[in-house]
C-alpha cells in the first residue's frame, strides 16, 4: 500500500464522515428524530435535501479517492457502487425541484436507502484493510486449522 499523503488522508477522512452522516441522517430520517434544521437547508436560493445529498457526496468522494489510491476489487467495486449512489442522489434531487409533475417521491427513498448500505459497504471495507483487522483474522484462521 502507497504511503498516506495529505490528499489520501484527507480523502479517508471525509470518506469516514460522509459515511457517518449518511447513518446520522438516514437515522433522524427513518426513527422520527428531532432535526436539527427546521426546514431544508438551502444553499442560495436551492433547498438542499440532506437525504439526497450526504449519500451522492460519499459516491463522489469514493469514486475520486479510487483513482487516487491502489486499485484493487474492493475499491473497484465500491467506487462502482458509489457511482451509481451518486447518480441516485443526482437524479433525486433534479426530480425534487426541476420536474414539474405531480406524483409520488419513491426516487429519495431508494437514495437513502442506497447511502445507507454504500456507507456501511465503506465503513466494512475500512475495517477489513486495518492491520489489526488483518493480523486478528490471520491468528483465527491459523488457530482453527491448527
Amino acid at each position: 500500500m502507497p504511503a498516506n499523503t495529505p490528499a489520501r488522508t484527507a480523502l479517508q477522512a471525509t470518506k469516514l464522515l460522509l459515511a457517518g452522516a449518511v447513518l446520522l441522517v438516514a437515522a433522524m430520517t427513518f426513527n422520527y428524530l428531532p432535526q436539527p434544521y427546521s426546514t431544508w437547508p438551502a444553499i442560495g436560493s436551492i433547498p438542499v435535501s440532506p437525504e439526497l445529498v450526504v449519500p451522492a457526496l460519499l459516491g463522489f468522494v469514493v469514486v475520486v479517492e479510487a483513482f487516487v489510491e491502489q486499485f484493487s476489487i474492493a475499491s473497484v467495486c465500491l467506487a462502482i457502487f458509489g457511482g451509481l449512489t451518486f447518480l441516485l442522489g443526482v437524479l433525486s434531487l433534479y426530480t425534487l425541484y426541476a420536474v414539474e409533475s405531480g406524483g409520488v417521491f419513491f426516487i429519495g427513498f431508494f437514495s437513502i436507502i442506497a447511502g445507507i448500505l454504500f456507507a456501511v459497504g465503506v465503513l466494512l471495507h475500512t475495517i477489513v484493510r486495518t492491520e489489526r483487522f488483518k493480523t486478528a483474522s490471520k491468528e483465527i484462521i491459523d488457530s482453527i486449522l491448527n
